[in-house]
């Protein structure tokens, strides 16, 4: 057994190998071996026909287009016309496609268009007339999983703003940040507030850098 760090970031220069603490005159140090996606060769990546592969690939691609939605949306659906010409199966295009649609996420203006060319990359590339890959369902179960969690945020805000008053424009944004379970959380403890203050103090304490 080994310890491996998998470093995901878009620093060069970031190459920690080891980790330690020291108390009461005891030292702890492990040294442990790294892969950084960062420096694997993209032209060997783009060959390889292994889905873990193909996520290092949407992964890099979504450090790369950061404030750049054209180039996004190019690259997403350049990297879904792959799925199909590197012979993955159905299972596989399934938990791609979430890969993909998680990590180049897209204005939701653009989802519509965004599908149908989809739509069209699949039967270009199948020559078959229906979405083998199943992402229209897909599609729909993110839809209504979408809508419910934000029917849970309209609620949570009605039900601060009338416990603590109006919420600052960043209180507003710290709590649409949150996620489905936290929400949950916060629509229960909320009833005990009193005031801003408490709202605030349960963000910090809760989720401080959300």
């Amino acid at each position: 057994m080994i310890s491996l760090a998998v470093l995901s970031d878009d620093q060069p220069g970031w190459h920690p190998r080891s980790f330690g603490y020291a108390e009461a005159g005891c030292v702890v140090r492990l040294d442990f071996p790294t892969v950084k996606l960062l420096d694997l060769d993209l032209a060997m990546l783009e060959a390889s026909r292994n889905p873990i592969a193909m996520v290092i690939l949407i992964h890099r691609d979504a450090q790369a287009t950061r404030g750049q939605p054209a180039e996004r949306l190019r690259r997403k659906l350049a990297r879904f016309r792959a799925f199909f010409r590197n012979g993955y199966g159905a299972a596989d295009m399934r938990r791609l496609y979430r890969v993909l649609d998680q990590m180049l996420r897209l204005n939701p203006s653009m989802h519509a268009t965004v599908r149908a060319t989809m739509r069209l990359i699949e039967q270009e590339e199948t020559q078959m007339d229906t979405f083998v890959t199943s992402i229209e369902e897909l599609a729909f179960a993110e839809g209504v999983e979408q809508g419910r969690h934000q029917t849970l945020q309209e609620v949570v805000l009605r039900q601060l703003t009338r416990r603590c008053g109006p919420l600052p424009e960043s209180v507003q944004h710290h709590v649409l940040a949150l996620s489905p379970e936290h929400l949950l959380d916060l629509s229960e403890t909320l009833l005990d507030f009193t005031s801003l203050d408490d709202l605030q103090a349960w963000l910090a304490d809760t989720c401080p850098s959300a």
